[in-house]
């Protein structure tokens, strides 16, 4: 069994940024057999699907394709990818970021010391447009993070690690929370209702954010109504009652 899985949810985000993620999350200093990477292809059209299917092959990571084409929904994606893992530990995060060689280690080092009873968080370091031009080294970590800035709010997304039985015990992330959620910080209040700690890695490791143009803009209505569900009912502690990820009931 894996320490710790790796989960990425995905739509039509192919090409050099997701390979720059999974590449970055085999550059780790831990053993290839403690970190396992679930991709979630989560509805991708048929040319993304299948270079989607190549970059997961040529990292040996677990590919879960999803036949949805309904409004994007990063929660049921994740829990999707929750369902499917099989490590001891889960580490939510996105598609587009890129890992520092002890990122995964420190992660492991912060949850151990709470006794794997914390939610492990991480701060973004954002990366300018053109930034990365092309396939990226674990040599060129070190000047891309002195060139990263870090984001004003701590936020909590890219980076949410606790156990797999608390995920499953609360029943993954609210999956109401549709197209541009707040499922990060529903997930950050639900945890700490349900009695984790919240730990954030420090300046010893870090997690760059490749540029790319966004569409979280695109939808206000939807981002409103995600907005009230937040502040309504994230005391919430266990949620999706009809249904989480592939399991209903």
């Amino acid at each position: 069994m894996p320490r710790i899985s790796a989960i990425i949810p995905s739509r039509n985000r192919s090409g050099q940024r997701l390979d720059n993620c999974l590449r970055s999350l085999r550059w780790q200093d831990v053993p290839a057999a403690s970190l396992e990477i679930v991709l979630v292809d989560f509805g991708s059209d048929p040319d993304h699907a299948a270079s989607v299917a190549e970059v997961a092959a040529k990292y040996n990571a677990v590919l879960v394709r999803v036949e949805d084409t309904g409004l994007w929904n990063r929660s049921r994606a994740l829990n999707i990818g929750i369902q499917s893992a099989t490590g001891e530990l889960c580490f939510c995060t996105d598609a587009d970021m890129i890992f520092a060689p002890n990122f995964v280690s420190q992660l492991l080092e912060a949850s151990t010391a709470e006794a794997d009873n914390a939610l492990i968080l991480c701060r973004c370091h954002d990366l300018a447009e053109g930034a990365v031009d092309g396939a990226v080294s674990v040599a060129d970590y070190p000047k891309l993070r002195e060139t990263a800035e870090v984001r004003d709010t701590s936020g909590t997304g890219a980076c949410q690690v606790a156990r797999r039985d608390f995920f499953v015990a609360v029943r993954g992330y609210d999956e109401a929370f549709k197209f541009w959620g707040a499922e990060d910080n529903d997930m950050v209040s639900r945890a700490r209702r349900f009695g984790l700690s919240r730990v954030w890695l420090g300046e010893d490791t870090a997690m760059l954010h490749q540029w790319h143009a966004t569409t979280k803009n695109d939808r206000p209505i939807r981002r409103k109504l995600n907005s009230w569900r937040y502040k309504l009912t994230r005391h919430i502690v266990v949620k999706n009652r009809k249904r989480w990820g592939l399991e209903l009931g």
